[in-house]
């Protein structure tokens, strides 16, 4: 009888154990989640910071990232949840999961008009404002920076042939976008236009690259290949992607 006690003490001991050593090591909850990268780079120009993005920034296309249940229970238990709406997940997380009130809904274009409106969407709700004011200005200063560049050195001359996805961001820099292609497959006419028009530069987007058919037809245009979603979340995320969009129009030179 001894023996059997002592056992069951043992085990309970190991059982209490095992318990405790799972308790110390639960991960701690965000305080903020953001479906992709990109929405979490919007997140952080809108001041906030302990943001964890759902869908893991080094996939090709973000926005088809099958959620997990992890990731709910990050969504559910944090103050804030940002989103664009066209992500798979939503389909999921529509419903009826998380508290409305908890759901910002954003648009994802890296303009500079957009940057503003959708930081300040944000920090409004965060109660973040002096912070974003901050992060926006220095984004704000890139984006006019590299409006004089371009006109300093005529690129704004060069006639574009430009990724659907990446034409906000080029018009905004006072580039000349004569024609976009996509978002769907390239047709025979795009082929067509690409191989009559000789264009001046080819902007692709390198999370839906469509291009090579047009490079194919036009080979002495020179292309080059946009981010629209950063690769990782380090501070100024969106701040350094657009910047090394514009490091490839200065390579130009």
């Amino acid at each position: 009888m001894k023996k059997i006690l002592s056992l069951l003490i043992s085990s309970t001991l190991i059982i209490s154990s095992i318990f405790s050593q799972g308790v110390r090591e639960e991960k701690v909850l965000p305080t903020y989640t953001a479906s992709t990268a990109w929405t979490a780079a919007f997140a952080q120009l809108g001041g906030l910071d302990d943001i964890t993005n759902i869908a893991p920034a080094n996939l090709n296309h973000p926005p088809e990232y099958e959620i997990l249940p992890q990731d709910i229970n990050n969504i559910v238990h944090s103050k804030l949840f940002i989103y664009a709406g066209y992500e798979g997940m939503m389909k999921t997380l529509s419903k009826n999961l998380i508290d409305e009130s908890k759901m910002i809904k954003i648009n994802t274009s890296n303009s500079l008009d957009n940057v503003i409106a959708v930081a300040s969407q944000i920090s409004k709700q965060a109660g973040t404002e002096e912070i974003s004011k901050v992060r926006v200005s220095k984004y704000k200063t890139l984006m006019i920076d590299a409006r004089k560049y371009i006109k300093a050195n005529n690129l704004d001359q060069l006639r574009c042939l430009v990724n659907f996805h990446q034409a906000p961001l080029a018009k905004d820099l006072g580039l000349n976008v004569v024609k976009t292609f996509g978002p769907g497959a390239i047709t025979p006419a795009d082929i067509k236009d690409a191989s009559v028009n000789n264009y001046d530069l080819i902007i692709d987007n390198v999370h839906t690259i469509l291009s090579g058919p047009l490079v194919e037809v036009s080979p002495d245009t020179p292309i080059i290949i946009w981010r629209n979603f950063p690769d990782n979340l380090e501070p100024d995320a969106l701040y350094n992607m657009v910047d090394s969009n514009i490091k490839l129009l200065e390579e130009l030179k």
